[in-house]
């Protein structure tokens, strides 16, 4: 990790970043980049192609007094670096350039690990990988690591091979016939969330019950996505605000230094599982209901006002019967509740610097002095105790 510098040369170095915003992925690594950019006193200016068009032109002067450029789209590279000074230290994300300095780049044999592993847990009878239609590498790359952990560990493991480069109605058609054939119960690893949503669909063509007949985990964790979907998509935490800190460290690290010899490649991973109801196996009645109850807690676990007669609601029974569902698995509602806010606590704790009483507001906790007796409780640390250790 870079600390702030006194340096004042180095605090008033100008530094550009050039992500759309358009998808999570964008949103989250830019705000990695600002705050690495924040805490080393840089002057940040952005470019949002998704709001300007791919026409850099009008950012010229801009990009002629830059320090540093940090970039992730692929098909404006070419403009771009022709548009900044040979001295001028490039980064970028997800992607590759020759007149770049550095190159973070996601661990996608890490996120396939995480996927094999976490369906392999479900007991299913064939795992299968459902990529993007039209031809990326990053989808090939993890569909390829995906059914080569399977089949390492000696289950059945198939890649769907996308039948129309376009027609996404005829290629969803596809999808569910194909679908239908396979030994059930299966599950499914898509490569993103929106492909996670798309195979969902499929299902729902198909007549196979999710997660009953087929569970399916998506990537990226994009919640808006994930939780407006029925049953809910469970989906890999990649760390994409973590490759926007990776990439202003690494531009740090080069700014004002000869280019170095080699492309440097630093990898970022992933913060773990969000598991909904796309993955919850069990037969229909009892289990959908609980189901129900744990999606409704997964969506609205940030309202401090949450309460059992909501949840209840949500999962079409009484109070009592509600409890009693939860019992069955070991722990109350109210402990569910808890246990869904600390969860969310700890990965604001460990992968930002927002302060205490902003994630207690963000996880549904009434003040930071309650959040601070609850986790203390839970893990023996304070919160600042535990972030030090964990960060």
């Amino acid at each position: 990790m870079i600390s702030p510098t006194k340096n004042t040369q180095l605090q008033k170095r100008l530094v550009v970043a050039v992500i759309a915003t358009n998808a999570i992925v964008g949103r989250a690594e830019l705000r990695g980049v600002e705050m690495a950019a924040s805490r080393m006193g840089w002057t940040l200016e952005t470019i949002d192609p998704a709001q300007t068009g791919p026409d850099l032109t009008p950012f010229a002067p801009l990009l002629d007094r830059a320090d540093g450029v940090i970039a992730r789209e692929n098909d404006i590279l070419d403009r771009l670096c022709g548009l900044v000074r040979p001295e001028t230290s490039v980064v970028v994300i997800d992607t590759w350039h020759e007149r770049a300095n550095a190159r973070v780049a996601c661990d996608i044999g890490k996120v396939a690990e995480i996927a094999a592993e976490e369906l392999m847990a479900l007991r299913r009878r064939c795992y299968v990988f459902v990529p993007m239609p039209r031809a990326r590498r990053w989808t090939a790359k993890r569909g390829e690591a995906f059914v080569s952990r399977i089949r390492a560990a000696g289950h059945e493991a198939r890649c769907y091979e996308p039948q129309t480069e376009w027609g996404w109605a005829k290629e969803r058609d596809a999808l569910a016939k194909w679908l239908s054939t396979l030994p059930r119960p299966l599950a499914a690893f898509a490569g993103n969330d929106f492909l996670a949503k798309f195979t969902l669909d499929a299902c729902r063509d198909a007549g196979l019950e999710v997660p009953r007949d087929v569970a399916i985990l998506g990537a990226d964790d994009d919640e808006t996505l994930c939780l407006s979907s029925t049953p809910t998509l469970s989906s890999i935490r990649v760390d994409f605000e973590g490759a926007g800190r990776l990439a202003a460290e690494r531009l740090a690290a080069l700014m004002g230094k000869p280019p170095p010899k080699r492309v440097e490649i630093v990898r970022y991973g992933t913060l773990g599982v969000a598991r909904r109801g796309s993955t919850r196996s069990g037969d229909p009645g009892t289990n959908s209901r609980m189901a129900a109850g744990l999606d409704f807690i997964a969506a609205h676990s940030y309202n401090p006002l949450l309460g059992v007669r909501d949840i209840a609601a949500a999962m079409g029974t009484g109070r009592r019967q509600a409890e009693r569902l939860f019992r069955s698995t070991g722990k109350s509602i109210r402990q569910c509740v808890e246990d869904t806010r600390m969860e969310q606590v700890c990965l604001l704790l460990k992968t930002t610097s927002m302060p205490l009483r902003a994630i207690a507001e963000e996880c549904g906790f009434s003040s930071r002095p309650y959040l601070s007796r609850v986790f203390k409780k839970r893990f023996g640390k304070t919160p600042g105790e535990w972030r030090h250790n964990n960060a």
